[in-house]
């Protein structure tokens, strides 16, 4: 991980401008390029813990779900799709995706903040506790922002400053009044979780391990939670910028340097390898050392159950 300053500051010594109004380009363009590469591998360091709650609606910032559990179970489930719920025999416990939420628990268009700060308001007053742990989007600005602490029905914190502009004047930071907002925004994912007869468990909490969508980046302190020193980030925005300014061939040029800094990073990012399941000429798992099945341990299609 490296602060976003140290690379902005890099590109503009590169382009000889030090100007405020190029730093705001280059900072757009760079939130731009890491959210382009955060999509793109399932990056140990976005990954966080969560219970999920019977209701099933997962955070807005969900980018990728790596790891979940069965509820009141020591079952891992696997990702699967709607009509395989009743005729996959593979595993268990399967999840999918169901439709995502279309319409918001809370809209307006009068939400006041500023730079950095984690207070929000609306003078429509629609806030209310249950929405502590719910995410809020805010007018253009990209970020999905969790909501912390219920202070009263105009007025929520947010357990993360807001990073943004007024986008009338990027380079001039000021108080942003009378944005749109969404409070559980449109888009947002729900998840269907379901045992080994196909039927949907919708009571008990569950964990997942999911990556998030990063917040964009403002502060020339804040992090990019990429590993390394992130030089394929600095790439990237090298070559976005040339083709902004039509310099085609130039931007061609650091295809082989991106590749390889892209090949270092992915190098520096954890990831557990599952090791092959041994088994027989026919197929079938070979199990060494002491029996890991519970006698007469099957279910009602004839699979094993683990003890």
């Amino acid at each position: 991980m490296i602060a976003c300053g140290e690379l902005i500051q890099r590109i503009q010594d590169m382009i000889d401008d030090d100007s405020p109004e190029t730093k705001v380009v280059i900072r757009r363009h760079m939130t731009s390029v890491v959210s382009g590469f955060s999509s793109r591998r399932n990056w140990f360091v976005l990954r966080l813990p969560l219970d999920i709650p019977s209701s099933r609606i997962l955070p807005a910032d969900v980018q990728t779900i790596y790891y979940s559990q069965a509820p009141d179970t020591d079952y891992q489930t696997h990702q699967s799709a709607a009509p395989k719920r009743y005729t996959d025999n593979r595993w268990l416990y399967n999840w999918y995706l169901s439709l995502p939420i279309t319409t918001p628990v809370l809209t307006g268009s009068d939400l006041a903040t500023t730079i950095n700060s984690t207070t929000i308001t609306s003078v429509a007053a629609g806030f209310t506790a249950a929405m502590v742990g719910e995410y809020v989007r805010i007018g253009a600005h990209p970020g999905f922002y969790k909501i912390g602490t219920y202070v009263g029905a105009g007025e929520v914190t947010l357990t993360e400053g807001f990073r943004g502009a007024d986008l009338s004047n990027p380079s001039t930071p000021a108080n942003l009044t009378s944005q749109y907002f969404e409070v559980r925004p449109n888009g947002t994912k729900q998840l269907i979780l379901h045992d080994e007869l196909g039927d949907a468990i919708t009571t008990g909490t569950f964990p997942i391990q999911y990556t998030r969508i990063p917040l964009p980046l403002y502060n020339d302190y804040d992090q990019i939670y990429l590993p390394g020193n992130c030089e394929a980030v600095l790439l990237k925005c090298l070559k976005v910028m040339d083709r902004t300014q039509r310099y085609s061939n130039d931007a061609l040029k650091l295809d082989g340097d991106l590749e390889m800094e892209w090949g270092r990073m992915k190098a520096l990012d954890f990831q557990p390898v599952s090791k092959p399941i041994p088994r027989d000429a026919m197929g079938h798992q070979i199990m060494f050392g002491r029996d890991k099945y519970s006698a007469g341990g099957y279910d009602s299609n004839s699979r094993r159950i683990l003890s």
